[in-house]
């Protein structure tokens, strides 16, 4: 966030809470940070991140444009042919475009959809350690292909970023908890692990789970982005869920996460905080893998609500209910860091360009993407 952003938003932001009658406290609670952090803004004293902004932003029913200037020199508005026969749907509606017949066109573009995955080969023969695989890639195919294994949904961006940019490396994502990434990492099956494992102790995310599945290898934490992750539910919350403690009630039923994922660790902290009996909550022992599977059974009515991240709820047209921003790092071996596949993740991390998209696409806060969290030995 520029300074110039942040001098816009002083006033604007105070000046559009004073126009709609809020007070800090409740804006603050709407948007999901502390009064004192609202103030702070206000003040010019603090500067917010992009999640924070765009809660405000939400919240005040305002761009973040307005509130806070320009979103950055890569985004740019344009006028496009729009052919579907009504006004703009409400919500964030992704969409592709393209010049078609010298015009420049808008399509929607679903936000998740089931698709075969592309892959390098079939397994033909498998043993304990070995495997025997029909591939048509060629070996500096192989060689160039980066493995990374985690549960961010924006992976996809990376892969379609590399491919636009005419990257030499290709990316394979493999959905994965965060404890399951580290573990693959420890055992040699990937290049990276995205975790967002937080320490109930200190508060801090990954260090802890690194130091003690990855002790003896010198490994480093580079930041992706923080996210918000809550609470997903049916559209307009016809059930009035506030939170946890509405778990405690017999007509709701929710989805869980796996075990050593970061949303069911939080879960489980969030319920023995509020001194609920887990086998007691409907729909507690139902596992799903992954943040948009858990959105999924929520828009289809599968379940009343499940802990996962914004940009999965807003995918599955399910309103969100945040609980609190999470840091989420990708963790890599150091000696591994001059390979090629490698080189071209942490120089697509520390392009001004890459942190835009993901930041205005997936309302994630990408400040600190591609910083080196920490280096552990």
């Amino acid at each position: 966030m520029t300074s110039k952003m942040a001098d816009l938003g002083i006033n604007a932001v105070r000046q559009a809470r004073v126009q709609r009658g809020l007070t800090q406290g409740e804006l603050a609670r709407r948007a999901g940070i502390s009064r004192q952090a609202l103030g702070a803004i206000e003040a010019g004293t603090y500067q917010p991140g992009v999640a924070v902004a765009l809660a405000l932003a939400r919240e005040l029913g305002e761009s973040v444009e307005h509130l806070f200037g320009s979103g950055g020199e890569h985004y740019r508005h344009v006028d496009a042919r729009w052919v579907t026969g009504e006004a703009r749907p409400p919500g964030r509606i992704p969409v592709a475009l393209a010049r078609v017949g010298g015009k420049l066109v808008a399509v929607a573009q679903p936000a998740m959809r089931m698709a075969l995955a592309p892959a390098a080969g079939i397994l033909e023969r498998a043993a304990r350690h070995h495997a025997e695989v029909a591939t048509y890639l060629s070996p500096g195919e192989i060689d160039l292909t980066l493995l990374i294994a985690g549960c961010d949904p924006a992976v996809a961006m990376l892969a379609d970023f590399f491919a636009r940019h005419r990257l030499a490396a290709s990316v394979v994502a493999l959905p994965s908890s965060s404890y399951s990434a580290l573990t693959a990492l420890h055992e040699g099956r990937v290049h990276v692990a995205g975790a967002h494992l937080r320490d109930p102790r200190t508060g801090e995310y990954n260090l802890q789970s690194v130091g003690h599945l990855l002790k003896g290898r010198r490994t480093v934490l580079v930041n992706f982005a923080q996210w918000e992750l809550g609470l997903a539910v049916a559209p307009n919350n016809p059930k009035g869920i506030r939170g946890f403690a509405d778990l405690a009630r017999s007509d709701l039923r929710m989805v869980n996460r796996e075990v050593g994922s970061g949303a069911r660790l939080f879960l489980d902290e969030s319920v023995a905080g509020a001194g609920l009996d887990r086998a007691r909550i409907a729909g507690y022992t139902t596992e799903l893998p992954g943040h948009l599977e858990v959105a999924y059974a929520v828009a289809c009515g599968q379940a009343d609500l499940g802990v996962t991240i914004r940009v999965a709820a807003q995918a599955c047209g399910c309103d969100f209910l945040p609980m609190r921003l999470e840091r989420y790092d990708l963790v890599m071996f150091e000696g591994e860091m001059e390979g090629e596949p490698l080189k071209a993740l942490l120089d697509t991390l520390s392009a001004r360009r890459f942190a835009a998209e993901v930041s205005q696409l997936c309302l994630y806060d990408t400040q600190r993407m591609g910083e080196v969290v920490a280096r552990i030995d």
